[in-house]
């Protein structure tokens, strides 16, 4: 799920771990409980993927989960950070149909900046930066397939994460 904050900005439910959190998993729960109402029991968390680097140089790992009742969902915003919450079709980020781009340069590394357009309603949301990459990746993982488009991700030398999940010293 998606979730519009109140810079406009289109981003997933997410924040920065806190002492109380077990592990990744953990945080991304909590966060999701709190911005956007989801009650941990429902969710099924399969896998974290590869880390990302955020443009503030923040190391962001993302949590898939799996919602195996929908209808059991019922979205509480909170206000003061998300005007808005709307699902999108994980396989469009593997498609060209609705993507913008432009060359970027960051750290001397060219890459490819991903704007997708999506339509519901009478809303149209632009999905972007961060986001539409951790959701090309997460999109690639599920669907066991490359986008139709080249990718073109900075390369990060981050310490590689361990398979198995281990809580934070």
């Amino acid at each position: 799920n998606m979730h519009s904050t109140f810079a406009g900005e289109v981003a997933l439910p997410g924040g920065k771990a806190e002492e109380g959190d077990a592990d990744d998993a953990a945080t991304a729960l909590r966060e999701a409980k709190e911005e956007i109402g989801l009650d941990p029991t429902l969710v099924t968390v399969v896998s974290s993927l590869e880390h990302f680097l955020s443009k503030h140089l923040l190391v962001v790992v993302p949590v898939v989960g799996i919602l195996s009742d929908i209808q059991a969902f019922k979205p509480v915003l909170d206000v003061d950070e998300v005007d808005d919450i709307f699902d999108v079709p994980l396989e469009m980020f593997l498609k060209d149909e609705r993507r913008r781009s432009e060359e970027r340069e960051w750290m001397g590394q060219a890459f490819t900046l991903h704007h997708f357009d999506y339509e519901k309603g009478d809303k149209t949301y632009v999905i972007w930066g961060l986001t539409a990459g951790i959701l090309i990746h997460a999109a690639s993982v599920v669907y066991q397939r490359p986008p139709d488009f080249a990718e073109r991700r900075v390369q990060f030398n981050l310490p590689k994460c361990s398979k198995e999940p281990s809580p934070m010293p």
